[in-house]
């Protein structure tokens, strides 16, 4: 059965002329028609959403050259990695879910795992390297900004190192083909004695080392900020107080998303642990399926979101996707107030002041420059 791909099968009569036998378990080959139309359905707007939104951001930052700027082109390069996510997995997801055998065979066996996993470590590393670009931009004042020709070697170590980590899965996994005295068994397993600590690493770099560079770079953002929303408070610029406010709920979007999408995998590589320590028996793997589903399709549920929650976190970014017809709709715009004509009246009690503008990235006057320093808008 599919479901013993987590699992090392040497156990399994191998020794024994499995022709003569009865296959061991209930045979249903695929599973009930309202499950799979179910399945299918749940699995298309990650499809739509996550091909239009991804594709929709390359198409937009390569269009305009205003937004060729280094976190841009570390965010396309996810994106690129997103969008084959969502194009390629759900496919591969389904066949594996929904069939009793594995029907994949031997590339698809290899390739299930090595490809799935390099674009998720291309994600993750893109990830880490966007929170890094930003905190030096906010924080270290662009001192350690990266260059561009640092960000073209990024993008390319991104992929390099991705599938590198990923490729001892093409050599970790096997697919085997077991006849049966009335059913042709196939599925794909792993060899548990070399891929068990192969997961635990694995786990580390795609989950937990992205997951505390994003806190440390986000928490060091966080505390510059809230020097800025103290001496504007001092200095009655409201605007940098809700300037700090967005930040910090965008920022808490990002990082609770990929908690939520990522960490599910994290319990089930533990889970399939426990399990290994175990007697094995057959049929056993059917307990970890739940988990399995739900982390696999979390994981496409974040490659989807992630071009609306970078895009939506810069301004540019966002004005630029709102203008773009596959993107528009996945933004929702504002409506814009209707001006009311202003009488001469209020023209006089108009202050000179009250028209000048208040982005905090605007050139105050020397007084005003020592209150409230120049904040990057890098991140909004």
């Amino acid at each position: 059965m599919k479901f013993l791909i987590f699992f090392n099968e040497s156990f399994m009569l191998e020794n024994i002329d499995t022709s003569k036998q009865m296959f061991p378990s209930e045979i249903w080959k695929i599973r009930p028609m309202w499950e799979v139309m179910l399945k299918i359905i749940s699995v298309l707007p990650i499809i739509i959403l996550g091909s239009l939104a991804n594709s929709g951001l390359i198409y937009v930052v390569f269009k305009e050259k205003s937004l060729h700027t280094t976190t841009n082109l570390l965010i396309v390069n996810m994106c690129i990695a997103d969008f084959g996510t969502c194009l390629i997995c759900p496919c591969m997801f389904l066949c594996i879910d929904l069939f009793q055998n594995y029907i994949l065979g031997d590339i698809g066996c290899r390739l299930d795992g090595s490809l799935v996993h390099a674009l998720t470590l291309v994600v993750v590393f893109n990830l880490s390297a966007i929170s890094y670009d930003r905190v030096s931009a906010i924080v270290f004042n662009c001192s350690g900004k990266l260059t561009k020709r640092m960000t073209f070697v990024l993008l390319f170590t991104t992929w390099i190192s991705g599938i590198i980590i990923a490729t001892p899965l093409i050599y970790f996994r096997h697919y085997y083909e077991r006849q049966w005295n009335n059913f042709l068994e196939t599925y794909c397993t792993e060899d548990t004695v070399l891929v068990y600590p192969y997961w635990h690493i694995f786990v580390g770099l795609s989950v937990w080392t992205p997951l505390t560079i994003m806190a440390i770079c986000y928490s060091a953002i966080l505390i510059k900020l809230e020097r800025y929303k103290s001496q504007a408070l001092r200095s009655k610029y409201s605007i940098v107080v809700k300037y700090k406010g967005r930040v910090v709920q965008v920022m808490a979007l990002i990082v609770l998303a990929f908690i939520i999408c990522r960490v599910p995998f994290t319990a089930l590589i533990i889970r399939r642990a426990h399990l290994l320590k175990e007697s094995q028996k057959i049929g056993k793997a059917e307990t970890i399926y739940p988990l399995w589903y739900i982390s696999r399709y979390l994981v496409l549920v974040n490659a989807a979101i992630n071009p609306l929650l970078y895009g939506y976190s810069s301004s540019s970014l966002r004005k630029k996707l709102l203008l773009c017809p596959t993107t528009s709709w996945l933004l929702r715009q504002k409506k814009q107030q209707k001006s009311k004509p202003c009488t001469g009246s209020q023209l006089r009690v108009l202050n000179f002041q009250d028209l000048r503008s208040r982005s905090p990235s605007v050139q105050m006057n020397s007084n005003d420059m020592d209150i409230v320093p120049n904040i990057s808008s890098t991140i909004i």
